[in-house]
């Protein structure tokens, strides 16, 4: 089949959560189809990756190449501009789908979609929300829609979770316009393709007549493997982008409530916090912490995870599914999370996962759990488990694979 498969970034390379689903639905759909790749490219990803935006692109392009049958990298023009990223929240305000359905639009963008999309595809994949205005430059049999998460779900809890009055408002004017833009756009593609059932649900009850196929995050599980060498049982371990919201909300809550009471119940305790671009916030509450070590970007994860014996994932905020948490389970680590943080994988609470909510309840487990290996032996075992049968990126792929084929064959038939 002849795909065409549209990014809101640079699938590459595999180094964030977004990145990862991203490459490695890319890579498995290429593998069976002749695929053409139209991506935005996100300077701040670029260069936390490379440094430098030129080297990033340049990278980027050698790596995704032998994949695609033609790979185009598009600028962000709204951002790119002076003040850009205000300037497009405030258009927001007033136009449809706001800041979140107008963000990528451009006429560079639009001419691009117009050229590749004359060329007419078996089925064309718009890899998230913000993508679907271009939807109309491109001829194809099938148009299906990604969602990394239910943007207006996330967008709604973020305002039910803000205590300053004026973003409050603007994220609640937000989540309710994304809400009637997905109403409206989810029915007219042949499938919206979702992180989890959970998240199908709600945007079946949004969109009734939207059609929803699950096709879970997953990990790549030949890469992260268990360690043979003991874990530091002194050491607990966060890892997550410091660039997204929510991870940056679980980093200050884990700094600021539940670590200074880990510390009194462990004093020799130390913490790891992996993650690209952190900001000051997080920088400066680590700082006045004993133990506490921020690492910023790190271009391989695993050495820091095989060393932590307990994984702290307090999430409370945002959507979709968390693939470091999926990493995390590959390596058969134990992992104590938040509800929130679990949205989307078929966990069982004291079997592959402890839950907590409150920083009581997260210091007491993860205190639990330091002072008993063989009950952390035996939920990293079962983690394991979990991933290689049910998130492996390998099989994940080729299942959504043979769900375009089916597509194109319906619309054929």
């Amino acid at each position: 089949m002849r795909v065409l498969w549209a990014s809101h970034i640079i699938p590459y390379p595999p180094k964030s959560g977004v990145h990862l689903r991203s490459y490695n639905l890319l890579r498995g759909v290429a593998l069976e189809n002749e695929v053409d790749l139209i991506a935005f490219a996100q300077i701040p990803w670029l260069e936390v990756f490379y440094g430098s935006v030129e080297r990033g692109l340049a990278e980027c392009e050698v790596a995704l190449a032998p994949l695609c049958r033609s790979v185009k990298f598009l600028p962000i023009e709204r951002l790119q501009r002076p003040a850009g990223k205000p300037l497009t929240a405030l258009e927001g305000l007033v136009t449809p789908g706001g800041y979140t359905v107008r963000w990528l639009d451009g006429s560079a963008a639009r001419k691009a979609f117009a050229d590749v999309g004359a060329k007419g595809y078996d089925l064309a994949h718009f890899d998230t929300v913000g993508l679907v205005p271009f939807r109309k430059l491109v001829e194809c049999q099938a148009a299906t829609l990604g969602h990394h998460n239910v943007e207006s779900q996330m967008m709604l809890r973020r305002a039910s979770n803000e205590r300053q009055a004026l973003k409050k408002a603007y994220f609640l004017w937000e989540g309710r316009k994304l809400q009637h833009y997905e109403r409206k756009m989810a029915p007219t593609f042949a499938a919206n393709i979702m992180c989890s059932d959970l998240d199908g649900a709600r945007l079946r009850e949004l969109a009734p007549g939207a059609r929803t196929i699950t096709v879970p995050n997953g990990v790549d599980i030949d890469y992260f493997t268990p360690a043979d060498a003991p874990s530091d049982e002194q050491r607990v371990i966060f890892v997550g982008s410091l660039n997204w919201y929510p991870n940056v909300d679980a980093v200050l809550f884990l700094l600021r409530e539940i670590w200074p009471r880990l510390k009194a119940r462990m004093p020799r305790l130390q913490l790891d916090v992996v993650g690209s671009a952190p900001p000051q916030s997080i920088v400066d509450a680590a700082a006045s912490l004993d133990g506490v070590c921020v690492h910023g970007f790190v271009d391989d994860v695993r050495p820091y995870l095989r060393r932590a014996a307990v994984y702290i994932c307090p999430i409370r905020d945002g959507g979709g599914t968390k693939l470091k948490l999926l990493d995390a389970f590959a390596m058969g680590k134990c992992v104590v999370a938040h509800p929130i943080a679990c949205e989307g994988i078929d966990v069982i609470q004291g079997v592959h996962v402890e839950l907590a909510r409150g920083a009581e309840d997260f210091a007491r487990v993860v205190q639990e759990l330091l002072s008993d290996p063989a009950r952390r032996a035996r939920m990293g075992t079962s983690a394991r488990q979990l991933a290689v049968e049910a998130y492996s990126f390998k099989s994940i792929s080729a299942a959504l694979a043979r769900i375009f084929r089916s597509l194109v064959a319906g619309r054929q038939a």
